[in-house]
């Protein structure tokens, strides 16, 4: 009998011990992403699937993760950096290619065919090795994408007419308003200096006025930069903050990427007790800049399998219309439009409210934005941001430093 017992004890504590084994993390995925930016119930999902740990660390500019990465400092796995920055690291050597010819990753392997029209058209004009002008596309995944663009309150009754009739004009021309406007700027120099040249009709790329692309700013670009922005006057510096203070009304205006548009409309959604509560609106500039932020794997990747395992995970297009769907940037997969536009016709909700005064159906929603699953929709030029010297980027520090 106590035999019995005693091999009873043993099975029952190997069991127990096998259990732990299995259960316990036995590898750890580093991951380099933004604030506010993944479905965390997704990466439970895949941690779970993968008897996996994935430890993220957030930034809050693309320049911020260029540091990270180029530092060496940490082994990050996966990261999210955005297309300029992308084109940077790949340039620099920083970037392992993607296992797009493993056959047990399904959506990798069609890498150069899931992507809608639009981008895929802006990744094959810029995207590009600048030495064989050959793709680099097996080298990144596009994850969300966008355009530059300004959200505007309704509040005040000239704001929403004066914003679409001057896209980037209106963040620095204080005449055109009758009224004293509070305008946001985001605190990324980059963005800043190409929100500037823009407002003016240049090219966002240009570092002297007659049309260069290559070197440092010019010092008569500088000097132009600093004295708008200082005439500009703008009320607020900050990222996320931006959108919520253009939503409450704190802020008549801002500058921000796309996506942060959606976050917030459903944010308010969310927190409103009626739709007459959304008194905020989003404007794509004829003439912007489009933007994706795609992952990417470091060279200091110490889990090559299980990082291109994660990325074939968010590429599922299941995954990818959760994941749209909870942050609320713009798909970059046909197949996930293809799921809004089913689900939108089959009666589902953008957000489903106690009543028809809190709620908005997916197929209002779609039709009320129509840059949601085209963000160039009505746009007659657009550029890309390309990459830049860490010169050229310390400048537009400079530039933004001023204003201290």
């Amino acid at each position: 009998m106590k035999k019995l017992i005693a091999i009873f004890l043993f099975l029952t504590m190997f069991t127990i011990f096998a259990s732990v084994v299995v259960m316990t993390p036995n590898t750890t995925l580093y991951f380099l992403n933004w604030g506010e930016y993944i479905d965390h119930s997704l990466v439970e999902a895949f941690e779970k699937e993968n008897k996996c740990q994935v430890i993220e660390e957030d930034v809050t500019s693309s320049e911020a993760m260029y540091q990270k990465i180029t530092s060496n400092t940490t082994s990050y796995d996966v990261a999210i950096p955005g297309d300029y920055t992308v084109h940077q690291l790949y340039n620099e050597g920083y970037l392992r290619e993607l296992d797009v010819k493993n056959s047990s990753l399904t959506n990798l392997g069609k890498y150069d065919t899931m992507f809608t029209d639009t981008l895929s058209s802006l990744m094959a004009k810029y995207m590009v090795d600048s030495k064989t002008g050959e793709e680099f596309n097996s080298y990144f995944c596009p994850y969300f994408w966008g355009a530059y663009s300004l959200i505007y309150s309704s509040k005040k009754a000239e704001i929403p007419s004066i914003v679409k009739a001057n896209g980037f004009k209106a963040l620095y021309d204080r005449g055109l308003y009758y009224e004293k406007a509070s305008i946001g700027m985001y605190d990324t120099a980059r963005w800043i200096v190409a929100s500037y040249l823009m407002s003016k009709d240049y090219d966002p790329n240009i570092t002297d006025y007659n049309g260069s692309k290559d070197g440092d700013l010019s010092s008569s670009i500088q000097d132009d930069a600093t004295a708008a922005l200082k005439k500009a006057s703008f009320d607020e510096f900050g990222n996320d903050s931006l959108k919520r203070n253009v939503a409450t009304g704190e802020l008549d205006m801002c500058f921000t990427q796309l996506g942060d548009f959606f976050d917030v409309l459903y944010l308010v959604y969310s927190e409103s007790s009626s739709s007459a509560d959304i008194s905020f609106n989003v404007a794509v500039p004829t003439e912007t800049a489009a933007f994706f932020d795609s992952m990417v794997i470091p060279t200091t990747c110490q889990n090559y399998s299980l990082a291109n395992k994660f990325i074939d995970f968010m590429m599922e297009p299941s995954h990818a219309y959760d994941n749209a769907r909870a942050i609320g940037y713009s798909p970059t997969l046909t197949a996930v439009g293809e799921k809004y536009r089913e689900a939108a016709s089959n009666g589902d909700y953008y957000y489903e409210g106690e009543d028809e005064k809190t709620s908005l159906s997916l197929q209002s929603f779609l039709d009320n934005y129509p840059m949601y699953l085209d963000p160039l929709n009505g746009t007659t030029k657009v550029y890309m941001l390309d990459p830049k010297s860490n010169e050229y980027l310390t400048t537009c520090e400079t530039i933004f430093n001023s204003l201290a």
